[in-house]
């Protein structure tokens, strides 16, 4: 959640304040997952769910001045990563004239892969993953046409302490200031929807006028990253050695949120330091982030390098929220990771910027304890069972001074 949004909340003060004493010591501040079950808590949301920030910011602020790097379990027996991982979904999905023998051992593969990348860096590329590219292009095109409207239209819709969702203006917000550090505000501006299933439990989607078709088109990405988002958990379920309807039943009132984010061209080069998006980590289970060819994205190594995630046609990137490190028993890992001007072009004024990412969360009063497949004698539980939505609470009471 937005942290200004939560720091409007009175009400929820003394909550957070109660629950200090349960901080962990070194757990990184992030905003993990669900609101709570009332439009009061609604307001929790504006950064449960995002990339940077995205969704609404992700970021996973450390109580130290400098975020750490990511650790595992087994982190000794991982190889160290230099480019992010792609793994293609093709036949794992069922299909006219393939053989359920055939998409069961594609499935054991990619899973194989998956567990891999998740526990090397957390992120990964995927490609073959059946959404319609026309689909695609037409939610991208209305969406950069949504961001040339004038800031009097957009701002008809606005990020509040009771929506959650809504248009968040340019420079709204400073991601690595949850890691204690001064900086600059981000140079973007976003836009987000929420989850129009009542069950939920979230406010009703506020839809912008113009342009047209704008809600139509958001409506259909939304229900398509819905699907996926299902179906890389089903693997993600494998990949821990689970059946792959483990998490079914753990997301059927989910809180996901989709928010698209433009950052805007500029006349001059960033300021030395200056990033489109600090260092941050996402909360939840799995993001989805769909982005253009500018480039910029980078995730933090295990050795505190940063590795660009470079752009390729017809893919998405995935990686892992704080929740579902958690959630593995840090078998697989949440990681750090930013927006910047791109390396080779560091000197010159940034080109205008997009990216649409789908941050996916469980349902809010599931209870985060340690996958049984995921502990052992010599690897016992390290955190205790909590609510997917009380965890967003401590994760932000570690982050706060007040």
């Amino acid at each position: 959640m937005s942290r200004s949004l939560l720091r409007s909340n009175a009400a929820l003060r003394g909550t957070i304040a109660a629950l200090r004493p349960m901080q962990m010591a070194s757990s990184l501040t992030a905003q993990t997952l669900m609101p709570s079950r009332s439009t009061n808590h609604a307001r929790m949301m504006t950064r449960m769910h995002t990339l940077p920030r995205v969704a609404f910011s992700s970021s996973t602020t450390a109580a130290s001045a400098t975020p750490s790097t990511p650790a595992s379990s087994s982190s000794s027996s991982v190889p160290l990563v230099q480019s992010i991982p792609v793994i293609n979904l093709s036949g794992t999905f069922p299909a006219p004239g393939v053989s359920s023998e055939s998409v069961a051992a594609r499935r054991s593969e990619v899973a194989k892969q998956i567990d891999e990348a998740c526990r090397s860096i957390g992120f990964f590329t995927i490609e073959g993953h059946g959404i319609s590219e026309e689909l695609i292009q037409r939610t991208w095109t209305i969406t950069e046409k949504y961001f040339d409207l004038e800031a009097e239209e957009k701002n008809k819709i606005q990020m509040t302490k009771d929506y959650p969702y809504g248009y968040s203006g340019f420079g709204g917000e400073s991601l690595s200031k949850g890691y204690g550090q001064s900086s600059r505000p981000d140079p973007k501006e976003s836009f987000a929807i929420g989850p129009s299933n009542p069950a939920a439990g979230m406010p009703p989607v506020q839809w912008p006028r113009n342009p047209k078709e704008f809600q139509k088109n958001w409506q259909e990405y939304y229900a398509s990253m819905e699907r996926l988002a299902a179906h890389l958990l089903s693997l993600c379920a494998q990949g821990l050695n689970l059946p792959p309807n483990w998490f079914d039943a753990k997301i059927d009132r989910h809180r996901s949120a989709l928010r698209a984010l433009n950052y805007p061209k500029l006349d001059k080069p960033l300021e030395a330091g200056q990033v489109r998006a600090g260092a941050h980590t996402d909360y939840g289970s799995v993001t989805i982030l769909l982005q253009d060819r500018v480039g910029g994205l980078q995730v933090r190594n295990r050795a505190g390098e940063w590795v660009d995630a470079i752009p390729r046609p017809h893919s998405f990137v995935i990686n892992l929220g704080d929740l579902m490190a958690r959630w593995s028993n840090d078998r697989w890992v949440s990681t750090l990771h930013r927006v910047v001007q791109p390396p080779h072009a560091a000197k010159l004024p940034p080109a205008r910027r997009q990216s649409m990412a789908f941050f996916h969360n469980v349902n809010h009063d599931q209870i985060i304890e340690c996958i049984p497949t995921c502990q052992s004698a010599e690897q016992p539980p390290k955190y205790p069972p909590i609510t997917a939505w009380d965890l967003l609470i401590q994760k932000h009471a570690a982050s706060t001074t007040y």
